[in-house]
């Protein structure tokens, strides 16, 4: 050990002349370091202060691999191909950084974004989204904060709001204004600045989703995803009401967002099929001794001897259920079933015990009580 110390600082001692200015010719300056982006420091200075006070990582490298991979296609194409920015970016563009994600162990359904690019997902939420594409509408939303400069935007809002409360205050003392009435002042000047910086922070949030949705459209995903995410949302939320927040709300209620996600993508010209991005109204076939069934959500639809029939039916009704279907648009016709009028299947003998008419009645009543549920629970 101590002859290795030796020959590092004789080392040292050797380089020294190449690295001492004295060594450099006259008309040359030893170049200055490069001076790091503000945002970058911020961000990677509270990312070490965060590591430093406890916060835990994920290194599972399946699920390292599946966010870094989409968090890098993403933010290929925001550096690439920037997205306007409605609030944050002094310019109103988005800035191009280097992406890092990380995977918080956290069974919350969370995530957030730093300034400069660090951008942080909660294993909980991993759990939550049913795809890729709810997942890239969550991390597109993210990497927009970061883009957009949110995070930065809202410190020096927030430090103008301060230092106007601190004029605020010297002006009451050097007005002499009685010692009650300051700090009633105060309060009020306090309370103001909450609701001005949360209004600050709900039009970020708003410009993240518009941004997100431009941007998992652009990297090939179905931006629908990101709806379907903040539907289910908003019905836990509604299974699990918060207080109401008020002044101290930091983000637009997610019906808001919702409706105003449904507005965006329609005006995008784009098909609003939550099917294809959340776990909705699936159809699936599976073998059960020598009958075949169709299942819808995991339910018994219609259970047939004949193979092709389930396959050809499952098909049928894989189609029809992309049509956006209501309860009302689903009826009973003699033994067959049909959709806005239109033939779906016939049931048949072979398709159990029971009568046909009586097959056929609960299979239309099974249909309908899907999709009651989605309409109840799967969207607002």
């Amino acid at each position: 050990m101590r002859r290795t110390a030796a020959l590092l600082a004789t080392a040292f001692c050797l380089a020294l002349p190449a690295l001492t200015p004295r060594a450099l010719p006259q008309d040359k300056k030893p170049a200055a370091a490069p001076l790091e982006d503000p945002e970058v420091k911020l961000g990677r200075e509270s990312h070490e202060e965060m590591i430093k006070s406890g916060l835990k990582l994920v290194t599972d490298p399946a699920l390292v691999k599946r966010v870094e991979t989409m968090g890098q296609k993403l933010a290929a194409i925001i550096n690439q191909t920037p997205i306007p920015a409605l609030y944050g970016s002094e310019n109103k563009i988005s800035r191009p950084f280097v992406y890092r994600f990380f995977i918080v162990d956290d069974p919350d359904t969370n995530a957030f974004a730093l300034p400069g690019g660090y951008v942080y997902v909660n294993k909980g939420l991993l759990k939550y989204a049913q795809s890729d594409d709810e997942l890239a509408g969550v991390v597109g939303h993210e990497i927009i904060h970061a883009a957009h400069s949110h995070g930065a935007k809202l410190q020096r809002e927030q430090s103008k709001l301060n230092t106007q409360m601190a004029i605020a205050a010297l002006g009451a003392i050097l007005g002499k204004v009685p010692l009650q009435d300051t700090g009633n002042l105060l309060t009020g000047f306090q309370l103001l600045a909450i609701q001005k910086v949360n209004g600050y922070g709900q039009t970020a949030e708003r410009d993240a989703d518009q941004g997100g949705i431009i941007l998992a459209q652009k990297a090939g995903y179905n931006p629908v995803g990101m709806l379907t995410f903040m539907e289910r949302l908003a019905r836990d939320q509604r299974s699990h009401p918060d207080v109401e927040l008020g002044i101290f709300r930091t983000h637009p209620p997610e019906k808001v967002r919702a409706e105003a996600m449904i507005a965006q993508i329609t005006q995008m010209g784009l098909p609003i099929n939550r099917r294809a991005t959340a776990d909705i109204l699936k159809v699936a076939t599976r073998a059960d001794g020598t009958l075949t069934e169709v299942l819808l959500d995991g339910k018994v639809f219609l259970r047939t001897p004949k193979p092709e029939r389930a396959k050809e039916v499952a098909a049928a009704l894989d189609k029809a259920l992309d049509q956006d279907l209501q309860v009302y648009d689903v009826r009973k016709q003699g033994t067959s079933i049909q959709i806005r009028g239109q033939h779906l299947v016939t049931l048949e003998t072979s398709d159990g015990a029971a009568p046909v008419d009586k097959l056929a009645d609960d299979a239309c009543k099974m249909l309908r009580l899907s999709l009651y549920r989605y309409v109840l629970n799967g969207t607002l």
